[in-house]
C-alpha cells in the first residue's frame, strides 16, 4: 500500500496543519461570520485520513452515523515541554473526548486563550511558544495522568524533572513522593491544611514534569482510546512515527532517556521494520518481565531498544514502557513509581548509565 503522507519534521507538521486551520477556521472567525457553520463542514486532512485506521469505527447508537474516534475539528496537540530536554516521553495520542475536541466553543475558547491570531506566522509561533509553556499556563489544575508521569520518572537519575521539597511564598512543601509526602497522603484523616498542602503538591508535580521533558504524541489529534487499529492501514502512522524520530535526533548530543509508553509500539516497531521506505531500524532487545510482587501487584514489562538511522551513523537508545498505560495502576502513584523504577534498572542493564 503506497503511503499517503510524506515524512514530515515535527515543526513542518505543525506548519501544515495550523495553516490548513488557520485558512478555514481563523479566517471566518475574525469575519465572525458563520464560524459554527465552517467549523462544522471543514475537516483537518491528515485526520480525516486516519479516520479509516480504526477499525472499530462503528455507528453510533442514537444518531445513525459513524462514532467520531479522531478529532478531525479540533486543534492538534503535536507536544508540550522543552524541545531539547534530555528525557523525552511518547504517548499515543491526546486522550480527549472527541466530540468535546470538535466543539466548535471548544477551539473557539483554545484559540481566545493567548493565541495570536493577526497572521499564520503569529498563529503558528504562539501556538508553539505555549506547547513549550504548557506545564506554567496549566499550573493550576492537577492531572493524574501527568502525575502518573512524574511517579514513572522519579528514579530516573538525572532525567530533568527534580521533585523535591519546594517553597511556595515562603512556606515549605515536600516534593511528590517524598517520605514525607508519602505520610501525608496515606493519613486517612487530613485536615483542611493537608489537603490543601497535597493540591499544592500535585500541582507542582504536574507543573515541573510538563516543562522539564518533552512530551510528544504517535499522532497529534483528540481520542478518547487508541484501539482496534487496522493492521492494513498500519503504514498511515509510520510518517508519524518519523515524526517522532526525527524530533528525537534533533538534538545534536542526543538524548538520555526516550521512553514509549504503550504496547503498541512494540507492534508498531514491529510493522515499521518492513516499510521499505523507511529511514530509521529498530533494534529490539530482550524483553523483560517482572512477576506480580510488593506495591505493583500484577506482572509489568518493558523492552530496551536501539533506534538507528539507516542512512547515517546516528543511534538512540530507548525503552518501551509496556504497562505504562495499564489499568492495574490506575492513579496509583507508588505502584507507577515502582514501574518506573523497575524500567529504569532495565534501563542500565541493557545499556548502563551513559547516552
Amino acid at each position: 500500500m503506497a503511503s499517503d503522507y510524506e515524512p514530515l519534521s515535527l515543526n513542518k507538521r505543525i506548519e501544515k496543519n495550523l495553516e490548513e486551520i488557520y485558512e478555514n477556521e481563523i479566517v471566518p472567525l475574525k469575519k465572525i461570520i458563520e464560524f459554527v457553520e465552517q467549523y462544522k463542514n471543514f475537516k483537518l486532512s491528515g485526520a480525516e485520513k486516519l479516520e479509516v485506521l480504526f477499525s472499530n469505527n462503528k455507528k453510533d447508537n442514537n444518531s445513525g452515523q459513524p462514532k467520531e474516534v479522531i478529532s478531525t475539528h479540533g486543534l492538534p496537540g503535536f507536544f508540550a515541554g522543552k524541545r531539547d530536554a534530555d528525557t523525552v516521553m511518547l504517548m499515543l495520542n491526546p486522550g480527549q473526548d472527541v466530540s468535546l475536541a470538535n466543539n466548535p466553543i471548544t477551539t473557539y475558547d483554545r484559540i481566545k486563550k493567548g493565541i495570536n491570531i493577526d497572521s499564520p506566522k503569529d498563529f503558528i509561533s504562539t501556538f508553539i511558544d505555549n506547547s513549550i509553556r504548557y506545564g506554567d499556563i496549566d499550573k493550576d489544575r492537577a492531572d493524574n495522568f501527568d502525575l502518573k508521569q512524574a511517579a514513572f520518572l522519579k528514579h530516573w537519575d538525572d532525567c530533568g524533572v527534580d521533585l523535591a521539597d519546594f517553597k511556595v511564598n515562603g512556606v515549605k512543601y515536600a516534593g511528590f513522593l517524598s517520605d514525607k509526602y508519602k505520610e501525608l497522603y496515606e493519613n486517612k484523616k487530613l485536615s483542611k491544611d493537608d489537603k490543601k498542602a497535597l493540591a499544592v503538591i500535585h500541582k507542582e508535580a504536574k507543573r515541573i514534569v510538563l516543562m522539564k521533558k518533552l512530551s510528544m504524541d504517535l499522532i497529534p489529534y483528540a481520542s478518547r482510546k487508541f484501539e482496534g487499529v487496522n493492521s492494513k492501514q498500519m503504514e498511515l502512522l509510520f510518517p508519524y512515527l518519523e515524526t517522532l524520530f526525527d524530533e528525537i535526533f534533533s538534538k545534536k548530543d542526543g538524548r538520555k532517556y526516550v521512553i514509549f509508553c504503550s504496547d503498541f509500539y512494540e507492534r508498531l516497531f514491529k510493522n515499521y521494520n518492513e516499510w521499505e521506505n523507511r529511514n530509521w531500524e529498530i533494534d529490539r532487545l530482550k524483553s523483560k518481565r517482572k512477576e506480580k510482587s510488593g506495591v505493583l501487584k500484577n506482572k509489568v514489562y518493558c523492552r530496551p531498544i536501539t533506534i538507528r538511522q539507516i542512512k547515517g551513523d546516528k543511534k538512540q537508545n530507548a525503552i518501551i514502557a509496556h504497562t505504562f498505560p495499564n489499568q492495574s495502576l490506575p492513579n496509583a502513584y507508588e505502584r507507577m513509581e515502582e514501574y518506573g523504577k523497575f524500567c529504569f534498572n532495565e534501563w542500565n542493564e541493557a545499556f548502563g548509565t551513559d547516552k
